[in-house]
């Protein structure tokens, strides 16, 4: 395959510090393999964002000989240089334990001691992927700034800031003797501490847009190697994870790969001018460019209908239920998931407890969290207070439909087959992030329109975020550039 002008100008690159923004479809992977095999005298490390990514990469690396190349994501590189096989790690920080053993006793049988916990376990995860080193009143400040709490965090952050710091850093000691289990995340910031000099020639970071701030203080320390960083500045839509977006904060000479090859220019530029009246509204000149093929993506009033197999994508898992639910008694269709059935939560233990709470059989629960609260409505604010997404979903599912949830769950399986021969695969903008597919619907109603940024922007709220905002449009912007053939776009 021959490399475009843009493709060849990143190729060829000696800076020393390089920054290249990659539209949706634009070879990225393509381009720095060929990177990497015009140098083969070089030892260079490609970082991954995941562990499929790195499997998919690696695979391709082997096809073409890139010995020199050495695929690897920043946790399996910590895993190693941290020693994380010495910890008993688990994947995600329990609220209730942090209830049961670290917030003050007198809290403990209160809602206040489950803000207070959430807010440990949030604190905790910030600190872990930010680039700070010391644990003090700095750690408040730029959590607050990032992440914009409701009034009660603030309020808790205020008052009780200090006892907080100092309970963050009894958990994090805990977790560093081995007294409890420790997070991935642990062991990837006691890589950072650990000042190690990779022994590479040359750093290629992928999905620059969405690097935690530990991980790019770890690749900024390696002054000895060339750094390359890509990714799409559009795609970053992982901000709730506390990610950043390194090609903002690195200094160096910037490149571009502006020319998609998934889908035709009509739509290439459709796209653009929708992100870019986007990003207006926030107060940003125009600046986003990408061109496609020559190929006749159909979409507007001429995509495609009833043709399968077919990729539906929603903004929410609650908007996808409706969607699936729309197919699951409409015709026979096969379905799948993107990352699979189980991964959506439209039925687990979780739903299971919320049911059990709307119907006022508490004895029956199972989920140790949901059998805290005494009502749905003492869950539902406490959702609210700690902006949590998941559950706020998860309350609307079973408010909405109660225990037909259990119907449809057994519908739903009988109906699943593999991802291959599936006549529908559904998926959210999340789990279809480096996916592409033949045709795609999006949800309609289910994306933020430009209309809704405005009114936001107008009401002036103490809890907007612009982080927030701009990745709404990010989030219809991934979704737009999935199909390859054809896509029903939802209005924006």
């Amino acid at each position: 395959m021959s490399l475009t002008d843009e493709q060849t100008a990143v190729v060829t690159a000696a800076d020393p510090i390089l920054k290249v923004n990659a539209v949706a479809g634009s070879g990225k992977t393509t381009t720095l393999l060929a990177f990497a095999a015009r140098r083969p005298k070089s030892q260079i490390l490609y970082l991954a964002y995941n562990r499929s990514v790195a499997e998919e990469v690696k695979t391709k690396a082997q096809a073409q000989g890139l010995g020199n190349l050495h695929v690897h994501t920043i946790h399996g590189l910590a895993y190693r240089y941290a020693n994380g096989k010495t910890y008993q790690l688990e994947g995600d920080l329990s609220e209730l334990r942090l209830l049961e053993h670290y917030v003050p006793a007198s809290d403990r049988d209160t809602e206040r001691g489950m803000l207070l916990a959430w807010t440990l376990k949030d604190l905790i995860n910030y600190y872990l992927n930010s680039d700070l080193v010391h644990l003090d009143a700095d750690l408040l400040a730029f959590y607050e700034a990032a992440t914009v709490p409701t009034e009660q965090v603030r309020n808790h952050l205020e008052i009780r800031g200090e006892e907080l710091v100092s309970i963050v850093r009894e958990i994090l000691a805990d977790m560093k003797n081995r007294r409890i289990p420790a997070l991935h995340d642990f062991y990837l910031k006691m890589f950072q501490f650990a000042k190690v000099k990779l022994p590479y020639d040359i750093i290629l970071v992928d999905e620059a847009q969405d690097t935690s701030g530990v991980m790019l203080t770890i690749v900024q320390r390696q002054e000895h190697a060339q750094r390359v960083f890509v990714g799409d500045s559009y795609q970053q839509i992982y901000a709730f994870r506390h990610a950043v977006n390194s090609l903002d904060r690195v200094s160096g000479r910037s490149l571009h790969l502006s020319q998609t090859f998934r889908f035709g220019d009509g739509l290439a530029k459709h796209i653009s001018q929708r992100v870019n009246e986007g990003y207006a509204l926030l107060g940003q000149q125009p600046g986003f460019v990408m061109r496609g093929t020559d190929r006749d993506t159909r979409f507007g009033t001429r995509a495609v209908e009833n043709q399968y197999p077919l990729t539906i994508i929603a903004r929410s898992n609650l908007a996808l239920l409706e969607a699936v639910l729309g197919h699951l008694f409409n015709g026979e269709r096969s379905l799948q998931f993107e990352g699979g059935y189980g991964a959506y939560s439209f039925m687990n233990a979780r739903v299971a407890g919320l049911l059990y709470l709307l119907d006022g059989r508490k004895e029956k629960i199972n989920d140790p969290l949901i059998r805290k609260f005494q009502t749905i409505q003492e869950a539902e604010g406490y959702a609210e207070d700690t902006q949590n997404n998941a559950l706020r979903t998860l309350i609307e599912l079973v408010k909405r439909y109660g225990t037909k949830l259990y119907d449809f769950d057994r519908l739903i399986k009988a109906r699943l087959v593999e991802k291959e021969k599936a006549d529908v695969l559904f998926t959210t903008t999340h789990r279809a992030k480096g996916q592409e597919y033949d045709t795609v619907e999006m949800v309609e109603d289910d994306f933020t329109t430009r209309s809704q940024l405005a009114n936001l922007l107008a009401s002036e709220s103490d809890t907007l975020n612009p982080v927030k905002l701009r990745e709404e449009i990010n989030v219809w912007y991934v979704a737009s550039t999935r199909a390859r053939q054809s896509v029903r776009l939802a209005a924006f």
